[in-house]
């Protein structure tokens, strides 16, 4: 259901949020057992979106930019699948499907669901 990018973006930042200090590509991805090449890339994308920053140095690593609460999982989704969400918000046309009126209530209940979510509501329920 969700890309293996938002997925990884979602561990990382969860990390982040959670240990509060500067976090290594490398001690993510064993931790996690995720690709340390494409994690590598998926934090270049999040630092390019003003989510992470990077540090140089020896113990240098990625750590979160804003803070956990202000960061909530609809826009994490939005910004990682492009401007149009990937579906959250379909077009509306007069002449749906019953089918389609169906996807596009549930995508917008999955739209609401993520948007009330925030990275410091997954630090305070794991597993949740």
């Amino acid at each position: 259901m969700f890309s293996t990018t938002f997925r990884y973006a979602l561990i990382s930042l969860v990390e982040m949020a959670l240990e509060a200090r500067t976090l290594q590509t490398r001690q993510i991805a064993a931790r996690f057992e995720l690709s340390p090449h494409y994690l590598s890339v998926v934090l270049r994308e999040l630092r390019r979106l003003g989510l992470v920053e990077s540090v140089k140095g020896n113990r240098g690593g990625y750590r979160l930019l804003r803070p956990a609460a202000e960061i909530n999982l609809l826009e994490l989704y939005r910004s990682l699948a492009g401007s149009d969400g990937n579906g959250i918000q379909g077009e509306a046309s007069p002449e749906r499907s019953t089918a389609d009126a169906w996807l596009q209530n549930l995508a917008e209940r999955w739209g609401r669901d993520l948007e009330a979510v925030s990275l410091v509501d997954l630090c305070s329920k794991p597993g949740s």
